[in-house]
């Protein structure tokens, strides 16, 4: 095993030990209750659902001030094919295995396992590299360009749609609302927001006759809304909405809802994702009902079941609303009315982390295609660069260079057909051929040559620049010794 296999290993479990204990700690015995943290909100975020999409956006940013528009491009598209193509095999994967675990596992455990996605971001650090890839997938510089295209408009149009979609609807069931002004009612709410431990909440409760089912809207708590329908409510009823829709609050379900929408956007081609993000609202919605019923007795469950009869609506954009939608009607009746008795799920959302962060960045990308006079000499004359010494695999030359033919190696190199490729390598010596550094008006140059890819570094560089090219053809430097 190498050492940056090692280390990446090392990563992932400590990760996913840190989400184990989370699943686990926040319950008493397999379901228990939850407990408050001693000066803090009783219901804690699963895993916040900003995190993936703040880091894409902050390293594109940073990226376009500091490198430029190119190489800025090139990184984003490693981040994005490694990550995106995984989360989207992910996400089928978990489709399929989710009626099996739902049975077995509490809702909060499946509900997490739809946002473990959020920390792969860690796989595309520097410490992150792995040996190679396993499958390497080729495509023509034409085509890239046109792919890209395509899968650009499509993530603008359907994030953009979602985007305005949500605004839409915010004004709609906004419009006409107006602030709860009922003392018993506001007096019921303040009880909940003090047993939820939320102190000075910046949301509001509000009344809307264009909504049919409590539902909470926004995303930043100042902008957030708790709206109640304008229809009468027992005060054991509002008790239940109220707690539901702050444990959403609390959980920052609105984010996980947007991280969902901002993963099937950026995998729009992949028509399981669609039904992903709807599976992903469903297991929220059954891990709130599992937490506002902790210790209810028959009665209560029965009541909790009845109201979310009678709550027809949607929970359009991100918002999350009391309503069921039909396809998960029966089975979050079922949960509600006749509960069963399951496993926190900690080792399953933990084994799971490893795994994904473990297999994550084995397919890479090999497009377009130059020569290395282009993208390993950037074009200035070879005889600019000298060979200053060369090492190969199991030893090193005499003084050197003495016993190879530099000049002939170096056009050898110059001549090899090259392709741009995505992923974050570091290659063993076992398929290495040779090693070679050049000194050059330019600074130093170290090329590593592979059988079937070649990296190059180019230590003059500000940052020690590192590139690595897919080979189409294997090498074969064996001609250029002199032995």
């Amino acid at each position: 095993m190498s050492t940056d296999l090692l280390i990446k290993g090392l990563f992932a479990g400590a990760f996913s030990l840190a989400f184990a204990w989370v699943v686990f700690t926040r319950y008493d015995g397999e379901i228990g209750s939850e407990s408050s943290t001693e000066g803090g909100q009783k219901y804690l975020p699963l895993i916040h659902g900003a995190l993936l999409p703040a880091f894409i956006l902050a390293l594109v940013l940073l990226g376009l001030k500091f490198y430029g528009t190119a190489p800025t491009m090139k990184m984003a598209l490693t981040m994005c094919f490694d990550i995106f193509l995984h989360i989207s095999l992910y996400y089928v994967v978990l489709i399929m295995v989710l009626p099996f675990l739902r049975k077995h596992i509490s809702a909060r455990a499946c509900a997490m396992l739809w946002l473990l996605p959020n920390y792969l971001y860690i796989t595309q650090q520097s410490y992150m590299e792995i040996p190679k890839p396993l499958f390497t997938l080729h495509v023509s510089s034409s085509l890239i360009k046109v792919l890209a295209l395509i899968w650009l408009t499509g993530f603008i149009a359907v994030f953009g749609w979602n985007i305005i979609r949500h605004l839409a609807f915010r004004r709609k069931i906004l419009k006409n609302a107006v602030p709860v002004t009922d003392s018993e009612v506001l007096a019921l709410f303040q009880n909940e927001l003090e047993e939820t431990a939320v102190h000075k909440p910046k949301f509001q409760l509000v009344m809307s006759d264009n909504v049919s089912t409590p539902l909470t809207i926004g995303l930043y708590r100042r902008s957030t809304r708790i709206i109640l329908p304008k229809k009468s409510y027992s005060l054991d009823e509002l008790r239940l909405i109220f707690r539901h829709e702050l444990i959403h609050i609390c959980r920052e379900d609105s984010w996980a809802k947007f991280f969902m929408m901002f993963c099937t956007a950026m995998c729009w081609f992949n028509p399981l994702m669609w039904v992903a993000m709807k599976k992903s609202a469903e297991d929220m919605e059954l891990s709130c009902d599992e937490t506002v019923l902790l210790e209810a007795d028959e009665s209560t469950r029965n009541q909790y079941a009845n109201l979310i009869l009678s709550a027809a609506g949607n929970d359009t954009g991100f918002s999350t609303c009391l309503s069921a939608s039909a396809s998960s009607m029966r089975y979050r009746l079922k949960a509600i009315v006749k509960p069963k008795k399951r496993r926190t799920g900690a080792l399953i959302v933990g084994l799971t982390f490893f795994i994904l962060c473990m297999t994550c960045g084995y397919v890479s990308l090999a497009y377009g295609e130059d020569t290395g006079v282009t993208t390993i000499f950037r074009n200035h004359n070879l005889t600019e660069f000298v060979a200053d010494d060369i090492t190969v695999t199991g030893g090193q030359y005499t003084n050197g260079i003495d016993n190879v033919d530099a000049e002939a190696l170096t056009e050898y190199i110059a001549g090899l057909r090259t392709q741009e490729m995505t992923g974050n390598y570091s290659y063993s010596e076992d398929d290495k051929d040779l090693s070679i550094w050049y000194n050059s008006p330019h600074g130093i140059v170290l090329v590593d040559l592979h059988t079937e890819y070649i990296q190059v570094i180019y230590l003059s560089d500000e940052n020690d620049a590192w590139y690595t090219y897919h080979l189409p053809e294997p090498t074969d430097t064996s001609p250029y010794s002199k032995r």
